[in-house]
């Protein structure tokens, strides 16, 4: 089982619903996964993992959500109020990311982090990525439930929906991924 440390997460159903998803994912079991709210600047939850120079050829062995206040964007949408649906969905994006990250050195991190920075195509393929591994999962209809949550709600600025649009995967590439059962888009780069 993954060791877990929630930081200045005070709603303690948001604690339930992360355990919850986290049980889902087997192959993060053995690592630390820090729940940490906070400001985070330019989304609503960040996965990333911690660095430690000490480690540099070996992998990290732990990883940082990082979850806002209020939905991206917004001072009236609190994540805390989310619904139970929408907020496992967006979790379980985040941990899909941490899967997508746990092979890696923390030397391949950092140029990981350097391409998602620098490479809107590889960004692409890193967020589509993270929907398939929570669908795998078995959150299908928590990803689409956060999809249908940030891409119809009048109070979600149309920034963060065209951001939505461009690097994550749509309602409809959801819906395909679950009855084709492949990726929508397969990867040409190395992720």
């Amino acid at each position: 089982m993954a060791t877990i440390t929630f930081q200045n997460v005070e709603e303690e159903h948001i604690r339930k619903i992360f355990l919850e998803v986290l049980n889902q994912f087997d192959a993060l079991n053995g690592y630390k996964i820090i729940l940490k709210q906070r400001r985070v600047k330019g989304t609503t939850m960040q996965a990333q993992p911690v660095i430690r120079l000490a480690n540099l050829f070996g992998g990290p062995d732990t990883y940082k959500v990082k979850l806002a206040e209020y939905v991206r964007d917004s001072e009236s949408i609190k994540v805390a109020d989310l619904p139970k649906d929408v907020l496992k969905g967006w979790f379980a994006h985040e941990l899909g990311h941490v899967v997508d990250y746990a092979p890696h050195s923390t030397f391949h991190m950092i140029s990981y982090g350097l391409k998602y920075v620098f490479s809107d195509s590889f960004k692409k393929a890193v967020e589509h990525r993270a929907d398939e591994i929570a669908i795998e999962a078995g959150f299908h209809q928590e990803i689409l439930a956060t999809k249908h949550y940030v891409f119809n709600h009048d109070l979600i600025n149309d920034n963060y929906k065209n951001q939505m649009k461009k690097y994550y995967m749509s309602i409809a590439d959801v819906e395909m991924c679950v009855k084709e059962k492949v990726p929508l888009e397969p990867t040409t780069q190395e992720i």
